[in-house]
């Protein structure tokens, strides 16, 4: 049961990291832009892929664990 659970979520995870890829800017518009990259704050997208992509991480390594 948990582990279908699991796969469940990591489906929907790995749907939403793929669309939320898709939908970031190209890098390679702005070089200027992204050389200061580390001074700026980041994107809401940027920060929200990283969420998904930390959770999907999680909810791989749970599984590993209980299977």
């Amino acid at each position: 049961m948990l582990e279908n659970l699991l796969v469940i979520i990591l489906v929907v995870l790995a749907i939403i990291m793929i669309a939320v890829i898709l939908l970031q800017p190209d890098r390679s518009q702005g070089l200027a832009k992204n050389a200061n990259i580390v001074d700026e704050e980041k994107e809401g997208i940027e920060k929200f892929t990283e969420w998904i992509a930390t959770a999907f991480l999680v909810v791989a390594i749970l599984f590993q664990i209980i299977r």
